[in-house]
């Protein structure tokens, strides 16, 4: 291939420069790239790449390599290959290529993954070894790597890049498991608790969900039915706490460092022995590394656009997350098109070049804390680190473009138009996509302020790293219905599953929803029927090959990246992934085996100390069942981004629960922490999580394997829907403070958290308080239950108010006319000639 991604043309080529097709020698085996003002090889199919085809005077070297070429998109470009099978004996894949194996000897370092277990007797887990080369690059061995138990605790052995072994006997922690591969050995240390044997008691084993470290003087809290708490326990240095229990009971975790966790409804007649994994804080650290693209192809006179989306990987389920943990805030970009500029804006971690924009910030991709070593220069005790949440070890990757200027989507520079999702949905046409992985970066994180800029490592991305050389067709279940309709778009994400890293993006697709909104997707170009969306997707490559790959396709309205707002609401679907495999015009589609999950709607709180509507004081409920869910999770989200997370069995979400009074010492995160005392921002998720075979399985028996971990859950999970209820807010529009109104004047709020109308699954509404001013003011009251689909309530003052300091009071109210409790209100102070 050359810096033009067109492949090199053995013996005599045109070489010439062109404007239309015409120009060129052949017209039937190459085109005129206008963008480049050149001839470069064209097909129609496969067989056009070929010498047979082309004859010796125009056969391009690239196509009579093992693999060939394909057609793909109207060029001729080499084939790729998704694993060892797909090459000559001898021969592996890697990097979508074929070649020979490494030499052992090439291992200068490996790690296990896990490397650290806390778990009970006779638990079964699967390791796997990362290995790299004396220059800390990923290497993938086809052979060459043992596994053997270095302790008595475990038992097992193996050869390969992952091996299972068995808790045999209990232990303190020791180095417990080894991996040896060439000159390189390493180890992961296993602690393993005895039987739990103590009757009317539970064993919590409390650990640091990304690091597997135990958490040491996390609170365990056994309360009833009523939410009044039954016993009390604090972990000890191996993560776990004895606690007193009969029947049926809700067990929560309380740290101030992590989020807090709460399994309501469990059952002491099954094994009474928990696993409670907490995630960190997270917003108490920030850090990632900074993104550097590179080795452009050259462009024609018209220019490209060039694009470098990028991240570190996401371990667990994305929505255990916070956003600013993935993305960064959107920026503004000015692009420039012919005559037209138009400002767009991206997020943070999205490099843009080209179309007028010369230069941009550093780019960077937050990360999740994690595991770290003694490579990281920054930190001095890997170990210190890693339990204080101030290291992690991910994977970099992005995905890139370089799109001639009269390649690009038609209607881009439109206003309102989503320039992400247009070039989403033009991808799987278009062979200018690659990615670029790395599959181990260490960096730091520290807590956020002071006035310094997080910048992290530096992780150069190469732009023709591995091409997205896979285009095929996904066909995606039916659409769930929304509140108010039907999402507006879905995206399809093909992935890789990386142990101890997560999910790494190889590739995507998108389609809409608009014409007309209904459970299935627009019919795109050159597919005869609706809910079909082309993909295009790269190989696992540079470390990741062997790995798993996943589909995963989300239905969504609103921003695709950043915040949720209040009202936003997914539903994601999960399905395996053999390979990726090229097949444009989709002759066999890849289809899903599960459904998507209708969105969780329906949920109330009731953060008093008394009853409200029905609810009991501090009982959440969800009021409709979610069909086929196993596992419903509410998570409060205060303003400092501190969570609660509230977890039970799908079907007894309806019964609803009673949360305990958090413990001395520790804030209650189902509020604000604002002065006023208001309700935190609340968010509801709904899961079908099973074992390979199929069964089902719910909350307590996740906790009682250990499947609560974000890897494990993430591989059991097969469908997600989350609705993002927020918390509610009133604003004004208008008028501004201090603004003088005509009298009769109507008046303006915006309400969000919370569904103004009059039906019964409705909140509410506003009610607007008069006060001051002349007699025809004080104690006027206006409500109103109609709202617009932004959310905007308009209210009418009465014609008779009028004086110099009115004050408009504009409250949330219940279904009878009722404040909510606490009270949400906004005040105006205005002038009424």
């Amino acid at each position: 291939m050359d810096d033009a991604n067109g492949p090199i043309i053995q013996g005599e080529g045109p070489g010439a420069a062109c404007t239309v097709d015409q120009d060129c020698a052949d017209p039937s085996l190459f085109f005129c790239n206008t963008a480049l003002s050149r001839c470069e090889a064209a097909c129609r199919s496969d067989e056009d790449c070929s010498v047979e085809r082309r004859g010796s005077r125009y056969a391009l070297l690239a196509c009579e390599q093992s693999l060939g070429c394909r057609c793909d998109a109207s060029r001729c470009v080499p084939a790729l290959c998704t694993g060892d099978d797909a090459c000559e004996a001898g021969q592996v894949c890697r990097d979508g290529t074929c070649g020979s194996p490494l030499p052992e000897n090439i291992a200068a370092g490996c790690r296990v993954v896990p490397e650290r277990i806390v778990a009970p007797v006779g638990t079964s887990v699967r390791f796997e070894a990362w290995v790299s080369d004396g220059k800390g690059q990923a290497v993938v061995l086809s052979q060459g790597i043992t596994w053997k138990a270095v302790a008595a605790l475990v038992t097992g052995s193996g050869t390969g890049a992952r091996a299972t072994f068995t808790l045999a006997s209990p232990g303190a922690e020791t180095e417990a498991v080894e991996a040896r591969v060439g000159p390189a050995t390493c180890r992961a240390r296993v602690t393993v608790l005895p039987a739990h044997v103590t009757p009317d008691s539970l064993r919590v084993l409390v650990t640091d969900a990304l690091t597997g470290h135990p958490v040491e003087g996390a609170s365990v809290l056994v309360s009833d039915t009523l939410g009044q708490t039954l016993a009390r326990e604090s972990t000890d240095a191996v993560g776990v706490a004895v606690v007193a229990a009969r029947g049926e009971v809700g067990v929560s975790v309380f740290h101030e460092d992590f989020g807090y966790l709460t399994l309501a409804h469990y059952d002491t007649k099954g094994s009474r022995d928990l696993r409670l994994p907490l995630r960190r804080n997270p917003a108490d650290r920030e850090g990632g590394v900074r993104a550097l693209f590179n080795n452009f192809a050259p462009v024609g006179s018209g220019g490209a656009l060039t694009l470098g989306l990028t991240g570190l990987s996401v371990p667990g389920l994305a929505s255990e997350a916070a956003p600013g943990q993935v993305a960064g805030p959107e920026r503004p970009v000015d692009l420039r098109l012919g005559s037209s500029t138009r400002q767009f804006l991206v997020p943070d971690n999205v490099w843009v070049f080209g179309l007028g924009v010369l230069s941009q910030p550093d780019i960077v991709a937050p990360g999740i804390a994690g595991v770290c070593d003694s490579r990281l220069r920054e930190v001095a005790e890997p170990e210190v680190a890693m339990r204080t949440g101030a290291c992690g070890t991910r994977s970099a990757w992005a995905l890139t473009a370089q799109v001639p200027s009269g390649e690009l989507p038609a209607g881009m520079m439109d206003p309102g138009t989503d320039p992400l999702l247009l070039l989403a949905r033009a991808l799987p046409q278009s062979g200018r996509f690659s990615s670029s992985l790395s599959r181990d970066v260490q960096f730091t994180l520290r807590p956020p302020g002071g006035g310094e800029t997080v910048l992290g490592p530096l992780v150069a991305h190469d732009f023709q790293q591995v091409p997205l050389g896979f285009p095929f067709v996904v066909r995606i279940p039916a659409l769930p219905r929304l509140r108010d309709g039907y999402p507006e778009r879905a995206v399809v994400l093909g992935t890789v599953a990386a142990p101890g890293r997560g999910l790494v993006p190889l590739g995507l697709g998108a389609a809409v929803n608009t014409s007309p909104s209904d459970p299935l997707t627009d019919t795109q170009p050159g597919l005869l029927t609706p809910g079909f969306v082309r993909v295009r997707m790269a190989p696992a490559h540079h470390g990741l090959e062997g790995q798993p790959y996943r589909l995963l396709a989300l239905a969504s309205s609103g921003s695709l990246v950043g915040e949720a707002s209040a009202g936003t609401a997914t539903s994601a679907v999960f399905a395996p992934l053999e390979a990726p495999r090229f097949d444009p015009e989709g002759t066999q589609p890849v289809t899903f085996s599960d459904a998507f999950l209708a969105v969780p709607e329906g949920s109330r709180y009731n953060p008093d100390l008394l009853p409200w509507h029905g609810l009991l004081p501090r009982e959440w409920r969800l009021d409709a069942t979610v069909l086929l869910a196993t596992v419903v999770r509410a998570t409060f989200t205060n303003a400092a981004g501190r969570r609660w997370t509230v977890v039970m069995d799908g079907r007894r979400a309806v019964s609803g629960v009673r949360l305990p009074v958090p413990p001395s010492g520790f804030e209650d995160r189902t509020f604000q922490g604002d002065t006023e005392g208001s309700r935190a921002s609340l968010s509801v998720e709904a899961l079908r999580v099973t074992t390979a075979e199929g069964a089902s399985l719910g909350a307590p028996a996740l906790a009682e394997s250990g499947g609560f971990a974000p890897e494990a859950l993430a591989e059991a999970t097969r469908s997600v829907s989350t609705l993002h209820q927020g918390r509610p807010q009133v604003t004004w529009v208008e008028p501004a403070e201090g603004a003088s109104l005509d009298r009769g004047a109507t008046v303006r709020v915006r309400v969000d958290g919370f569904h103004v109308g009059p039906g019964l699954t409705d909140d509410g509404g506003v009610l607007l308080s008069v006060r001051g001013g002349g007699p025809g003011c004080d104690g006027v009251l206006v409500s109103s239950d109609l709202a617009s689909r932004s959310g905007e309530v308009s209210l009418a003052l009465p014609a008779t108010c009028w004086g110099t300091e009115v004050v408009l009071a504009a409250s949330l109210v219940d279904g009878l006319h009722l404040p909510l409790r606490p009270a949400v209100t906004a005040v105006r102070t205005v002038r009424v000639p």
